[in-house]
């Protein structure tokens, strides 16, 4: 799931960025005549019209050309950029940046002036657009697009950044209770963040390994209440009695399960240790598996918190050989 979710990420963030080059990359030339010169007259009858040339695209426009209606009589008044002239009915402007406008004033014979009498606008690079007021000419592709996507990466942006955070944290606290693993203890997930957990430093654990004894060492003084017929039950040679303490450093009851993941049959664990107090488990395990690993799960409550599916391993070697494994 993790690894569909990545090419998933990649493919939108190619076919993005795909889009927003290719917007980029889009010519944007524009000519409007808003007539706010409308009937201001220089001359008596003559009134003046205003032309506005914009290119809101990325790349530079060369030998631009705007065609007026054959019929309209003008006369090129001002201008704010140079290079502009009228030659006939078309007005030509050499060159005009990207999102840069030429805005020219001409003085019209005797006959209104609107978007209407631009017959087209060009250049080198495009054939342009005519638009009716200033307010239609569109923002630049490229930009708006970028725009668009930076807002709305926003909020996937956030989110794996708080992946980010979150990992970073999880390295950390997996640094701080590296003794705990080192001790043969994983699966500490819900640990981490528990309320169980501020009760004990990094060092510690709830539950200490002790030791290990094989059912022909024939000492059943530290099992539990009722796990004497279990204990009778293991395999005479394979069969093992896992010794724990539980230290109970907190302010209130402690319940503790446990059981063999691989060892069908066996009766699990139980124990109940009362506050800042302790008590032994002993974990009957039927058959020693061929890896010579042991495997109990542990499951945790107290005060309605359950903290299940931690694993404590154990290497029946040196389990035999070695007692109190343990960080405390």
């Amino acid at each position: 799931m993790e690894m569909l979710e990545n090419i998933a990420v990649g493919v939108t963030i190619v076919l993005v960025s795909s889009l927003i080059a290719w917007l980029y990359h889009i010519r944007q030339l524009y000519a409007t005549a808003p007539a706010l010169f409308q009937k201001a007259s220089v001359r008596k009858g003559e009134p003046v019209y205003e032309l506005v040339v914009s290119n809101r695209g990325n790349q530079v426009e060369e030998n631009v050309e705007v065609e007026l209606d054959p019929a309209v009589e003008a006369e090129v008044v001002a201008t704010n950029m140079p290079g502009v002239t009228l030659d006939g009915s078309v007005i030509r402007i050499e060159r005009i940046h990207r999102k840069q406008a030429v805005t020219l004033l001409m003085r019209i014979d005797g006959k209104d002036f609107d978007s209407s009498k631009i017959l087209s606008v060009s250049s080198d690079g495009t054939k342009g657009k005519i638009c009716r007021t200033p307010g239609d000419i569109p923002f630049n592709y490229g930009m708006t697009a970028l725009f668009a996507a930076l807002l709305i990466s926003v909020f996937p942006m956030a989110y794996y950044a708080w992946q980010l955070v979150g990992y970073v944290e999880e390295k950390v606290d997996e640094e701080k209770l590296e003794p705990v693993s080192r001790a043969g203890w994983s699966h500490l997930e819900a640990y981490r963040g528990s309320d169980l957990r501020k009760s004990y430093s990094d060092n510690e654990f709830p539950v200490r390994f002790v030791a290990m004894k094989r059912k022909a060492d024939g000492e059943t003084s530290s099992l539990s209440h009722g796990l004497e017929n279990d204990r009778a039950r293991l395999d005479g040679e394979k069969g093992v009695l896992l010794n724990y303490e539980i230290n109970n450093k907190t302010a209130t009851d402690l319940d503790v399960l446990a059981f063999g993941k691989e060892n069908s049959g066996s009766v699990p664990g139980y124990a109940r240790v009362a506050p800042l107090s302790q008590e032994n488990l002993v974990i009957p395990v039927n058959v020693v598996p061929d890896s010579k690993e042991i495997k109990i799960e542990f499951l945790f409550r107290m005060n309605g918190e359950r903290i299940g599916g931690i694993e404590h391993s154990v290497e029946a070697d040196r389990g035999m050989a070695t007692a109190g494994q343990e960080a405390t």
